[in-house]
């Protein structure tokens, strides 16, 4: 790359990022400038996750205004970043998850929300992207590569998995995955809670009788399986990017992860949510779902399952310490306050 790449002080913490410029137009160039910044705890960006691409299929972007060749697939995610995160083009192509982001940082639920606080415009957009940000013709930075990008993944507000493009059925898929993510209990394979509702699981699958349509033929002599929506499902969960498991250990690293495909964000969660689904109507015998639709379920390989279900469970563990951790403080202060 032709960049003018400036030696980081790495006892200073010093990481480089893009700072992206707005646009009204999803396809334009993607103009951005690089900056050098300290690694604080305050520094608020998205960090990328994502393969390469094709290194044949190259788009142009501009960089501190010089012309800068990457492959399409990079530069197709960093249209798509700036497209949900300018609103100037993201009221026109944004599509949000049927519930809010919890536990994501606050300017990403306003996005969500849609909140009346001060316009996104005004604030910078900065990415961290490791094929531009980390100067590939220092060897000694590239060493340090892998070690400090645990660190950057960990810091950063958002980290963002591309999973590439939409195909014609993408966005029917996401509307069946939102109302799933909808009708599921919210406690839906958390430890215990199999044990405190068992309607929920094999076999008799009681909130799942909500979504029954997605799963029946609609279409007199179309299975559902041949369906636009479950198509569109088989080919996100074959894409390229779950087949590897070290870029899933990226992603898994972040405070709030989640996947882009298109213009679309999905939340780390509600794939999880998915995937334990998944499992259960493929190995469980279950009163609503089709015993002859069970081959049709699409598997990941399985350490990526293993991959998703071990943090699934990890961050349940995390977020469970923090609320009886949160409550025995409160119960603490309460006889305190009882005995004054």
């Amino acid at each position: 790359m032709s960049i003018p790449y400036r030696r980081l002080d790495h006892s200073k913490r010093e990481i480089r990022l893009l700072e992206i410029n707005s646009t009204r137009n999803l396809n334009d160039p993607v103009e951005c400038k690089l900056i050098t910044t300290r690694l604080t705890d305050d520094l608020e960006f998205i960090a990328l996750s994502s393969l390469y691409g094709d290194a044949a299929q190259t788009e142009r972007i501009w960089v501190s205004g010089q012309p800068v060749n990457i492959t399409a697939h990079l530069a197709g995610a960093l249209k798509n970043i700036r497209a949900v995160f300018y609103p100037t083009i993201s009221r026109r192509f944004q599509r949000t998850p049927a519930r809010r982001p919890h536990g994501a940082p606050r300017w990403l639920r306003q996005l969500f929300g849609i909140s009346n606080g001060p316009a996104l415009e005004s604030r910078s957009l900065r990415v961290w992207v490791d094929l531009i940000c980390v100067d590939q013709h220092d060897e000694m930075e590239r060493q340090r590569q892998t070690i400090e990008m645990r660190q950057v993944y960990k810091s950063a507000e958002l980290v963002i998995g591309w999973v590439g493009e939409k195909s014609e059925a993408t966005d029917a898929t996401l509307e069946v995955f939102a109302e799933i993510e909808d009708k599921m209990p919210a406690r839906f394979g958390d430890p215990g809670d199999r044990e405190e509702h068992p309607e929920d699981y094999a076999p008799e699958h009681r909130w799942a009788k909500n979504i029954l349509h997605i799963w029946l033929p609609s279409i007199p002599g179309v299975a559902p399986c041949d369906m636009p929506y479950w198509q569109g499902y088989l080919d996100f969960l074959g894409r390229q990017y779950f087949q590897r498991r070290w870029i899933l250990e990226e992603l898994s690293l972040a405070r709030f992860p989640c996947f882009l495909i298109g213009d679309s964000i999905i939340p780390w969660k509600q794939i999880l949510r998915l995937i334990r689904m998944m499992e259960e109507f493929k190995h469980e015998e279950s009163d609503v779902y089709p015993v002859y639709l069970k081959d049709s379920i699409a598997e990941l390989p399985l350490e990526t399952v293993h991959k998703f279900l071990d943090e699934f469970a990890r961050r349940e563990a995390l977020e469970e310490a923090k609320i009886l951790l949160e409550a025995g403080k409160s119960r603490a202060t309460s006889s305190t306050r009882s005995n004054e």
